[in-house]
């Protein structure tokens, strides 16, 4: 059986029980009545496994729209991917389209009076769901009347270890997402049950959260391998090092993330992609892009640490889970006026112009956010924008295409450009719908069947985490423990790769890592996260004017550069809201809202 109609048929069987297991009316408490649905799982192997790929499953909801729920209640999904919390509204990428949820995407200030807002709740309710169930697994698979159903004791310990490895890498990543998003939060290593349910919940400091997810990432790396399955969709030795090494980088320790990551940038089990391969090389393009169209390691991928596998919706009589990465990303261009994509036509395609048009132009997009002029502008750097493969037309929609009546295609004339609009610039209006802007073709997929090609999800496999990353987080480390030497070498790897010049180690300076983060993991980052880390490095304050990030989003953000927008101001919040139905319900203890709100 394929890994695309196991994680279907898991995720079918277990979801009510996850979510009845790790699901909490209030965030972080929970009905003792679920402990009844962990009791009958978690006995045996098999019961640890399927609970462990549907935690995986709750994880790959991050390329997947955010479900708001309310004590238990669902009140829908909001229009926007849970990834785009952490990607847009920053120095590269802005706020495209109105939805009040996201205002502070393109509006930085706004985000003062958000703390009821329901993006917030949904990030911190579903993190913690994993938290939960981490939790959960970690505890019973410590249980000694576990049938592990080995054939020694050595393999119902390492099955065990593996089991256990898994959900620590995954409470770990949840408290990654955590900490970066709102600061301090409450710590819970503990399952919830009838026993301990409590409502007096205190928010950690930070740096003693950093030292359980190191220990949490330590077992991880040193027990699973390196390639967990073969492939690389579920949690590994490779991935455990990368987060591993960025909290250390967090926490100062520069000597100790280039140790851990070592073994990974100099080991054989992964390299960068840099001759063409897999099912596009047949196509015009460039390993670089190909990374994207064939993610797996059985494609012959060695760049993907992580990748996502989704199922097609065909396929799977009960739901299905549809990326929304191409809908965030890519621009609603048939949305746009001049040409109407409605007052096209096509008599071998009659009715059917929009799908069409989609199908030409790789996959429907919904535009809600976009690139920013800054970030196309960083391109240019030493003149190597014509060079570069991350800035091509195989990388980047630079051109649109529609089919005559006799079935020929051709370019739709002067669409796509970096003109700026006047929206950019209006305060009173968060709704630019710039649909004229270039977009990446990263998470470029087409449905098969014409009727469907106007659909907002995306049924294929794609990257979460990749090894050009965790060079450049490498080339960080090395930098800040003061060899640029081998900083630039590592940063050159990636640059010979992309077709442009490389660069001495006296070029080597922490904006030029962050351009080059921008120029190759553009839309993949979890921009927002790097920038905050950054920030606070030594004690520094993510809010005030002359950080990283407030200077980087004036620097590059076009929309929210403007100092009515609040990135010249020290009290603008760069953290999250605590979200109030939290600080609400924890009845024992007040909690402390993030400053600035």
């Amino acid at each position: 059986m394929n890994m695309k109609k196991t994680l279907s048929i898991i995720f079918a069987a277990f979801c009510i029980i996850l979510f009845a297991a790790s699901c909490s009316d209030r965030f972080l408490q929970e009905k003792p009545v679920n402990d009844i649905y962990a009791e009958n799982l978690l006995v045996d192997y098999s019961g640890f496994e399927s609970m462990n790929y549907a935690m995986l499953s709750m994880v790959r909801d991050e390329y997947d729209r955010m479900d708001v729920n309310y004590g238990g209640t669902s009140f829908g999904s909001l229009p926007f991917a849970k990834s785009t919390m952490w990607s847009c509204g920053v120095d590269n990428a802005w706020g495209n389209n109105r939805h009040t949820s996201f205002r502070f995407f393109n509006f930085p200030k706004n985000i003062v009076s958000m703390t009821n807002e329901e993006c917030f709740m949904a990030l911190f309710e579903w993190l913690y769901k994993v938290v939960n169930t981490s939790n959960m697994v970690i505890a019973r698979a410590t249980d000694e009347n576990v049938d592990w159903k080995g054939t020694s004791e050595a393999e119902n310990n390492a099955r065990r270890d593996r089991i256990i490895a898994e959900a620590r890498l995954y409470r770990a990543w949840a408290y990654r997402h955590l900490t970066y998003s709102f600061g301090d939060v409450p710590l819970s290593t503990e399952e919830i049950t009838g026993l301990n349910y409590r409502v007096d919940w205190e928010r950690t400091p930070v740096a003693d959260i950093r030292k359980v997810m190191v220990d949490d990432l330590k077992f991880a790396v040193e027990t699973l391998p390196m390639r967990a399955d073969g492939n690389n969709t579920r949690p590994n030795q490779a991935i455990a090092r990368h987060y591993l090494a960025e909290t250390y980088l967090a926490m100062g320790d520069y000597n100790s993330a280039i140790e851990v990551l070592k073994p990974l940038v100099t080991g054989s089990d992964y390299s960068l992609m840099t001759a063409r391969f897999g099912s596009n090389a047949k196509n015009d393009g460039s390993a670089f892009i190909d990374v994207f169209r064939s993610p797996l390691y059985a494609d012959g991928n060695k760049e993907v640490l992580w990748a996502f596998v989704n199922t097609e919706d065909e396929n799977v009589s009960y739901g299905n889970f549809g990326g929304f990465m191409r809908n965030m990303w890519v621009n609603y261009y048939s949305n746009c006026t001049k040409p109407s994509v409605s007052s096209l036509s096509c008599d071998l395609y009659p009715g059917q112009a929009t799908q069409l048009f989609w199908s030409l132009n790789g996959g429907k997009g919904a535009g809600r956010c976009a690139i920013s002029l800054g970030a196309f502008k960083l391109y240019e750097y030493d003149a190597q924008q014509d060079k570069d493969v991350r800035y091509d037309e195989n990388s980047m929609i630079w051109h649109l295409y529609f089919m005559d009546n006799n079935g020929n295609k051709y370019e739709i004339p002067d669409f796509i450009n970096l003109k700026t609009n006047s929206a950019m610039s209006n305060d009173n209006d968060p709704t630019i719908k710039q649909y004229n802007l270039p977009s990446t073709r990263k998470w470029q997929y087409v449905h098969p069947s014409l009727e469907k090609a106007s659909a907002d999800q995306s049924y294929n496999d794609m990257v979460y985490l990749r090894l050009a990353e965790t060079y450049l987080l490498y080339a960080e480390a090395q930098m800040k423990a003061g060899d640029k030497a081998e900083a630039a070498k590592w940063i050159n790897m990636i640059r010979s790769r992309a077709g442009v010049s490389e660069i001495p180690s006296s070029a080597v300076t922490l904006d030029f890592i962050l351009d080059e983060r921008s120029r190759e993991l553009i839309t993949e980052e979890q921009r927002r996260e790097t920038l905050i880390r950054l920030s606070q490095e030594n004690g520094g304050d993510e809010r005030k004017a002359s950080n990283v990030f407030k200077t980087r989003v004036r620097t590059y953000n076009e929309v929210s550069g403007r100092e009515v927008r609040g990135m010249h101001d020290d009290d603008t919040p760069v953290l999250f809201p605590i979200p109030q139905e939290f600080i609400n319900s924890n009845t024992g203890k007040p909690i402390s809202q993030n400053p600035g709100y």
